[in-house]
């Protein structure tokens, strides 16, 4: 299954170019297919491809799902940090906190942090795991410009970011 899930992903790419580019052509198809793969080969062990056919359509709702959150928390957290900046005493209560999280694949683990990281007023400082391919469970250290309690920050980690990255991506 893992040979043709990545040749598959080389000609939705390869398709993919042909789109954008325009130019509807053999040639530009093969274009694209050879830089989707130089582009992708960098990454191979990050996407080992061992779901199958069947988990990647039963998880597609979930994954557009967690689109959804990313969206949302990136929203929410800008019009936060706008209403911050444009108030006239800078009300802010920088920490850094300490965040365990339980992702058992290296995507899930690098998906989690950049979506942390995305969030406007948080950021990772510092990643502690055992495994040298970054699979969990782990700490994050977690600095945030407003911390008015760390076991609520954890907690809507936890629940507004881990959770749908663990149901998409696990």
């Amino acid at each position: 299954m893992i040979r043709p899930m990545k040749y598959a992903i080389y000609i939705i790419l390869g398709l993919i170019w042909v789109l954008i580019s325009g130019s509807f052509s053999i040639g530009n198809f093969a274009i694209g297919i050879f830089f989707s793969y130089v582009i992708l080969y960098p990454f191979k062990d990050m996407f080992t491809f061992t779901d199958s056919l069947g988990d990647i359509i039963r998880k597609l709702p979930k994954k557009i799902f967690y689109l959804y959150v990313l969206v949302r928390e990136i929203l929410k957290a800008n019009f936060y940090m706008a209403y911050k900046i444009l108030q006239p005493k800078l009300d802010i209560r920088p920490g850094i906190i300490a965040y365990p999280f339980t992702t058992t694949r290296s995507v899930s683990t690098t998906l989690l942090a950049n979506t942390i990281s995305l969030t406007p007023g948080t950021l990772i400082v510092d990643v502690h795991v055992k495994n040298p391919t970054l699979k969990g469970p782990g700490i994050y250290y977690v600095h945030a410009i407003y911390v008015e309690s760390p076991k609520a920050l954890r907690d809507s980690i936890r629940k507004d970011i881990e959770q749908p990255v663990l149901e998409a991506l696990e």
